[in-house]
């Protein structure tokens, strides 16, 4: 396993304690031009950080959770529970070191996760900046009204507590870069030079011959940056494509309304489209509808699934942060709570992006092309999901992309920071022996870092109702929650024959991707969601490739391999 390290540089700072102070973190303000310094904080306002605790036996949790999920394994699907995973993991001393520590410094704890792998703590800004050696800002976003956050350029923490301290969070980490608006057209409002995705296509497309699930599993959608899901949308796309009624069964945080989806379909767009395919794949299935209000959501995602003695069965995660702009500790924290859920025998769907190879920074400026990765789509704990297109117009699928008429391009390619998993390298090998000399990439890429999407779905013109109206949506957060869907189904057939839960999909799919997949050969992922095409970029090809994984996943053949796993 490659974690992103940090520097641990051994440094003299005038700060409270007389210990040597270990130098952790530096923002990355040389990529963030989203963001401007706008003078301090009041000294005495108080600013809430997050203490991450060492956890233990972190190589040991990934040997272990490739075992438990590759079907060839004599230990696959045996699955700990949350109590094992704690005693395996659990760092009890230093989450006692750092609770003392901060009472000794005046400093409340606001809360900490069950098994204290995360302690949130609260002090005024002029006691963090006497604690960390730094000094604190406020930062204004340049383009969004969203509200101001309060960060410094570095800090560092005392050596002894250093010992038990893999990062502190709120501290020097900006929150992830916002993306645009999701791309949108009113239904009938233009001349269709297509058709459109419906449950109903998708069911008919991919060989979907059922839809009943159960209530013995449970599928989730992670949302954020203001998305509210609507009931009265959801029972309207329901009544007009002949579904079945069903609610929501869980809400986490709070983001459900009627009202805001009418006043601004872009605070719905997202939120409805997950809610409405998700649940229209997988039926009877309880879903929960999980949002986090937070500066950084993927902070705020890591501390609640850490928090969860029953995390649901399929999540789909239908954002992504630029890898290179995410801070090292938030990617090691994540990959860390990933590879936990894994271990449970859950499973972790992520969207690839919608600009090609280089994200979304590019749709309206050339000059950002090139390979910009997503993040956590290039975790290798999670299985990502690219769009095709040609199932709206029944025809056979190619990469979407938008020079093709698609509106999103499939976001692929191959981290610059996680080296590919042993699970994937001979098709990664595979795939770039089989390019043409006109196929080669130009360089600027990592060909030895964790290649992605891993499959593929539709993901251009899916019909969603949206404060009443009917949106067509392209994107590869159409993808994912379609996928998740189909393995949440998979699972209600696994669980009612007494067989686990799938949990991390990706050594199986390997395994398996030719035989399920619909081979997509077609495509180049060079642009963005927009006019703007780059120099850099990959070609689709026969077997796997960094545009549509192993291609478009069908149903019935994916169903019949992983229920008899």
């Amino acid at each position: 396993m490659k974690f992103l390290v940090l520097p641990l540089v051994v440094s003299v700072c005038a700060a409270a304690s007389s210990s040597r102070m270990i130098h952790m973190e530096n923002y990355l303000a040389e990529n963030r031009e989203d963001f401007s310094r706008a003078g301090y904080p009041s000294p005495t306002a108080e600013h809430e950080v997050v203490f991450a605790v060492n956890q233990k036996n972190i190589d040991k949790l990934e040997s272990l959770l490739f075992e438990v999920s590759d079907p060839k394994n004599s230990k696959f699907g045996q699955y700990l529970n949350r109590q094992q995973v704690a005693n395996l993991t659990s760092n009890i001393e230093g989450t006692e070191f750092v609770s003392k520590y901060l009472n000794q410094n005046g400093v409340k704890i606001v809360k900490s996760t069950p098994h204290g792998e995360y302690i949130t703590a609260k002090a005024s800004v002029e006691l963090w900046e006497k604690m960390f050696a730094t000094t604190f800002y406020t930062f204004n976003h340049v383009e969004n009204a969203v509200k101001p956050v309060v960060r410094s350029t570095h800090y560092s923490i005392p050596s002894e507590l250093a010992n038990h301290v893999s990062a502190v969070f709120n501290t020097a980490q900006l929150p992830p870069r916002v993306p645009a608006k999701r791309l949108r057209t009113l239904k009938g409002s233009a001349p269709e030079k297509s058709g459109s995705i419906t449950p109903a296509v998708l069911n008919s497309y991919y060989d979907i011959t059922s839809n009943k699930g159960n209530n013995l599993g449970s599928q989730c959608l992670f949302e954020s940056l203001g998305q509210y899901y609507s009931p009265a949308d959801l029972t309207q796309f329901q009544e007009a494509y002949d579904l079945p009624k069903e609610e929501v069964a869980v809400d986490v945080g709070g983001y459900v309304s009627d009202s805001e989806c009418v006043d601004d379909p872009n605070n719905c767009i997202e939120a409805n489209l997950d809610v409405q395919y998700i649940m229209a794949v997988s039926q009877v299935t309880p879903t929960t509808y999980w949002y986090e209000d937070a500066a950084d959501s993927f902070l705020a995602w890591i501390q609640a699934v850490a928090a969860s003695d029953a995390p649901p069965l399929v999540n789909s995660i239908s954002y992504g942060a630029i890898e290179n702009e995410l801070p090292a500790s938030i990617a090691n924290a994540f990959n860390t709570e990933a590879m936990k859920l894994g271990v449970q025998g859950v499973s972790i769907l992520v969207s690839s992006g919608d600009d090609g190879v280089a994200n979304f920074q590019a749709r309206t400026n050339p000059k950002k092309c090139g390979y910009n990765p997503s993040f956590p789509a290039s975790s290798p704990y999670v299985t990502a999901v690219g769009a095709t297109q040609g199932p709206e117009s029944g025809t056979a699928e190619i990469a979407c992309t938008s020079d093709q008429g698609g509106g999103i391009t499939t976001g692929g390619g191959f981290s610059t920071i996680f080296d590919a998993p042993s699970y994937q390298t001979a098709a990664v090998a595979s795939y770039f022996t089989g390019l043409s000399k006109s196929e080669e990439p130009v360089s600027g890429y990592v060909a030895t870092g964790r290649g992605y999407p891993d499959v593929a779905m539709a993901g251009f013109n899916y019909e969603v109702v949206v404060g009443g109206n009917t949106y067509q949506v392209s994107g590869t957060s159409a993808s994912s929650p379609v996928v998740a869907g189909m393995v949440a189904l998979v699972n209600a057939d696994r669980l009612a024959a007494g067989k686990p839960s799938l949990g991390f999909l990706n050594p199986a799919i390997y395994q398996n991707g030719v035989a399920f997949s619909n081979d997509v050969t077609s495509g180049e992922n060079n642009c963005a969601a927009s006019k703007v095409c780059c120099d850099e970029g990959f070609y689709a090809a026969k077997g796997w490739d960094p545009l549509t994984g192993f291609g478009g996943v069908n149903y019935k053949k994916f169903h019949d391999i992983f229920v008899a796993l």
